[in-house]
C-alpha cells in the first residue's frame, strides 16, 4: 500500500456554495456582494455528500420526510466548495506526492493555496494528482475540493441512447426513489507519498483445479522503468489463521513494464457460498523489495472455489448454462438485488453494508445481484459478503430507460466504459464473493414476434458489450461475463410462450397487475419453463410507523394524492384495493391497506419462489427485486424497509430460501 502523508477525512473540513464560477473571484474582490458564498461556511465532513452536510448544518431540509426533496433540487446548481488545511508535511528529497480520492462525483477542480491545479470528473474510477510541484514549498497549505454542478443525466423514463455521464442514474429518479443528485466524495482521500520506481497492483485472483486439490494466487504489477542496477523483487506470501502456507520471491525486471505472478497452494481450504460451508478466508500479502528492503506492501483477502457453469435439465440448446456448481456442488441461487442502501450513496458506512449483508445471509440469501443503475459496491460490501458467504453479480454502470434501452456504441463512449470497467475488475476481482460481471441491466431492443411484439435483450452484437467481454476474457477469465439481465430471447416470460423454449433468464413479474386472481398467479408459476429468475417483485406497503413519521406535514392517505406519487406511484395497488378501502376513516383505511398489501407480498412472493425452487435442477435460481429500500417509499417491492427492518415478507421468503432444494 503506498504510504499516505495525510489522510484527509481527519481534517477540519469547511464547505461554501458558490454562484457558479464566483469562488474563481473571491481572492481578488472585496468583502459582501455576489463574489462571497451563497452559503456557509459550514463545518463539514468529507468523504461525504454535499447534501448530508447542509442538512446537519440546517440548511436544507431532511429529504427524507413528505417531499422534502423537492425543496433541496436547488443544490444541483451551485457550485459547491470544500476547504482544508494541511498539515506540515515532513518531505525528503525527491519524495513524489499524489492526492487520491476513490470516489470524486462528479467533478471539479483540487486547487491548492487557492490555485488550481488539476480539473477530474467521473465517480466510477479514482482520481489520482501529482502535487509535488504545488507542495514543495514549507509552511502552511490549503487544500480545496470545488465540486461544479453535476450534469443533467436520464433517470427511469429517459433515453439509455443518451446516458452518457456515467453517473449514477438512479440518483435523478427511479420507481423505487426520488430524485436526489449527491455531490461530493467517498471512500479513501489521501495525500499520498509515492516511493520510486512507482510500482502499481494491477489485480489478484484466486484459481482453483476441477478436483479442488490445487490453487493459485495469482497477482499482476505494473512498473516503471527503473535502472539495471537495483535489484527489485516480489515476494508473495499466502497465510491461513497466522500460518504461512506459501511464500515465493520473483525478481521484476527492468524491462517488464506489467508482470505477472503466481503462489501455489496444495488443497486450500474452501470458500462455500452460505448453506454449503464455512466461507474461508486466506490473507495474501504482495511485497515489493527494493535491495532487498521493503518498498510496497499490499494485503488482500482471497477465498478458493471452484465455479462451474452447467446446463439446467431439459434446457433449450442455445441457452447458456444457468446451473451454478460451486466446488462439485449444484446450488440453488437464491437472493435479491442489491440497491444502493442511501439515496446518497457517499454516506454510506461500511457498517451499514455489514448489517444489510448479515440480514441477507440469516435469510437464507447466497447472491446478491447489484444492480447496474448504480456503481460498484464498496470493498466494505465485498468484505462483508466474503465473510457472510454471500455470492455477489457485479453489474457495469449501465441500465435501460423507459424511452430505449440501448446503450451508445460510438468509440469514446465505449473507450470511457472499458476504462471503468478495467477499474471495476482490478478493484473487485480478488473478493472470494464474486460470481460473475455483467454488462448492465435490462439493455434490451424492442422487436416484433409471430406473437406480437417481444424486448430481446441485447447481445455481443452491440459493440459495447462486446468490448466488455473482450475486456473481461483477458483482466479475468476466472470469472463469467454476461452481456446483460435478462439474456436470451426474451425480456419477460409470458404464459403464452411458455413450453417454446424462450425464457432463459428473464425479470418480472412485478406484482399481480396481470393476473385477475391468485389462482392465475399459482399457475403462472406451475407451469413457468424458465431457467432462472433475475428479478421478480411484488409490492407491499412499508410499516404504518415509518409511514406516519415520514409523511411530515402531508396526508398519508388516499394513496393518489401527491405524498403517493412522489415516491410510490408505481405501486399503490389502489385499483384493486380501493373497493374494500375507500370508505374507511383514513386512520383505519391505511392500517388496513398495509396490513393486506403485506400479507399479499409475503404470500404471493414466497409462492413464487418455492415453485420455482421446486423446479430446481431444470431451474437455477430465483433473485428479488428488491432486496432494501434507500428511501421511505410507502409501498414498494422491497423485503427490507429504509429503516433496515424486514418487512412480513422477508420471514415468508427465509422459510423458503432455508428449505433444501
Amino acid at each position: 500500500m503506498t504510504p499516505v502523508l495525510v489522510d484527509l477525512s481527519t481534517l477540519a473540513w469547511t464547505l461554501t456554495g458558490w454562484r457558479p464560477f464566483a469562488w474563481r473571484l473571491r481572492k481578488s474582490a472585496g468583502a459582501g456582494g455576489f463574489l462571497a458564498p451563497d452559503h456557509g461556511p459550514f463545518p463539514a465532513h468529507l468523504p461525504g455528500s454535499v447534501q448530508e452536510n447542509l442538512r446537519r448544518a440546517g440548511e436544507i431540509p431532511d429529504w427524507h420526510v413528505g417531499r422534502n426533496s423537492l425543496a433541496i433540487e436547488w443544490v444541483e446548481h451551485r457550485h459547491w466548495m470544500f476547504t482544508a488545511n494541511l498539515p506540515p508535511l515532513a518531505l525528503a528529497p525527491g519524495d513524489r506526492l499524489r492526492f487520491h480520492a476513490d470516489v470524486l462525483d462528479y467533478s471539479g477542480w483540487l486547487l491548492l493555496d487557492g490555485h488550481p491545479v488539476a480539473e477530474f470528473r467521473g465517480p466510477h474510477q479514482p482520481t489520482s494528482i501529482d502535487v509535488t510541484a504545488a507542495l514543495a514549498t514549507p509552511g502552511p497549505h490549503e487544500l480545496a475540493l470545488v465540486f461544479a454542478a453535476p450534469p443533467e443525466e436520464h433517470g427511469q423514463l429517459g433515453y439509455t441512447s443518451q446516458a452518457r455521464a456515467f453517473k449514477p442514474r438512479y440518483d435523478y429518479g427511479w420507481d423505487w426513489c426520488v430524485r436526489v443528485v449527491p455531490i461530493g466524495a467517498a471512500g479513501h482521500l489521501a495525500v499520498e507519498r509515492r516511493a520510486t520506481p512507482a510500482i502499481s497492483l494491477l489485480g489478484v485472483t484466486t484459481a482453483l483445479s476441477t478436483d479442488l486439490a490445487h490453487g493459485c494466487a495469482i497477482v499482476r504489477v505494473a512498473t516503471e522503468p527503473f535502472p539495471r542496477s537495483l535489484c527489485v523483487e516480489v515476494r508473495l506470501t499466502l497465510a491461513l489463521a497466522g500460518h504461512t502456507l506459501a511464500t515465493a520471491i520473483f525478481p521484476l525486471l527492468p524491462s517488464d513494464s506489467t508482470a505477472s505472478f503466481s503462489l501455489d497452494v496444495v488443497r486450500p481450504a474452501l470458500w462455500w457460498p452460505n448453506g454449503l460451508g464455512d466461507p474461508t478466508l486466506h490473507e495474501f500479502t504482495v511485497e515489493i523489495l527494493r535491495d532487498g528492503q521493503l518498498h510496497e506492501r499490499w494485503h488482500r483477502r482471497v477465498g478458493f472455489k471452484h465455479v462451474a457453469w452447467q446446463p439446467c435439465e431439459g434446457d433449450p440448446a442455445d441457452a447458456l448454462p444457468w446451473l451454478c456448481v460451486i466446488n462439485g456442488h449444484p446450488l440453488f441461487l437464491q437472493g435479491v438485488n442489491w440497491t444502493p442502501i442511501r439515496l446518497c450513496y457517499l454516506d454510506t458506512t461500511p457498517a451499514e453494508s455489514a448489517h444489510l449483508v448479515t440480514l441477507y445471509r440469516d435469510l437464507g440469501c447466497n447472491l446478491l445481484r447489484v444492480w447496474g443503475g448504480a456503481t460498484l459496491e464498496t470493498e466494505s460490501f465485498y468484505d462483508a459478503c466474503d465473510h457472510a458467504g454471500l455470492l455477489v453479480w457485479q453489474e457495469f454502470p449501465l441500465s435501460s430507460s423507459g424511452m430505449d434501452s440501448r446503450p451508445p456504441d460510438d468509440p469514446a463512449f465505449i473507450d470511457e466504459l472499458a476504462a471503468i470497467a478495467r477499474h471495476f475488475i482490478r478493484a473487485r476481482q480478488h473478493h472470494a464473493s464474486l460470481l460473475q460481471w455483467c454488462g448492465g441491466n435490462e439493455l434490451h431492443t424492442e422487436g416484433t414476434t409471430p406473437d406480437g411484439p417481444r424486448r430481446r435483450p441485447l447481445d455481443l452484437s452491440h459493440p459495447a458489450l462486446a468490448a466488455l467481454a473482450s475486456l473481461v476474457a483477458d483482466e479475468d477469465p476466472t470469472h463469467r461475463f454476461l452481456p446483460t439481465s435478462p439474456y436470451g430471447p426474451r425480456l419477460h416470460a409470458t404464459a403464452a410462450e411458455f413450453g417454446r423454449g424462450f425464457h432463459h433468464e428473464v425479470h418480472g413479474p412485478w406484482g399481480l397487475g396481470d393476473f385477475p386472481t391468485r389462482a392465475d398467479w399459482e399457475t403462472y408459476w406451475r407451469n413457468d419453463d424458465s431457467l432462472f429468475r433475475g428479478e421478480v417483485g411484488v409490492a407491499g406497503a412499508s410499516p404504518l410507523d415509518l409511514i406516519q413519521r415520514h409523511a411530515g406535514a402531508e396526508v398519508p392517505w388516499p394513496p393518489t394524492n401527491a405524498l403517493w406519487q412522489h415516491s410510490s406511484g408505481w405501486w399503490t395497488q389502489w385499483n384493486r384495493f380501493a373497493p374494500v378501502l375507500a370508505d374507511l376513516p383514513l386512520d383505519t383505511a391505511l392500517a388496513r391497506y398495509v396490513e393486506l398489501t403485506q400479507r399479499e407480498q409475503a404470500e404471493c412472493l414466497a409462492m413464487a419462489a418455492r415453485l420455482t425452487k421446486s423446479r430446481f435442477p431444470r431451474c437455477g435460481g430465483f433473485l428479488i427485486w428488491m432486496g432494501h429500500d434507500c428511501f421511505p417509499c410507502l409501498a414498494n417491492t422491497s423485503i427490507i424497509d429504509c429503516e433496515h427492518r424486514p418487512k412480513p415478507v422477508a420471514q415468508a421468503i427465509a422459510t423458503v430460501f432455508r428449505a433444501e432444494s
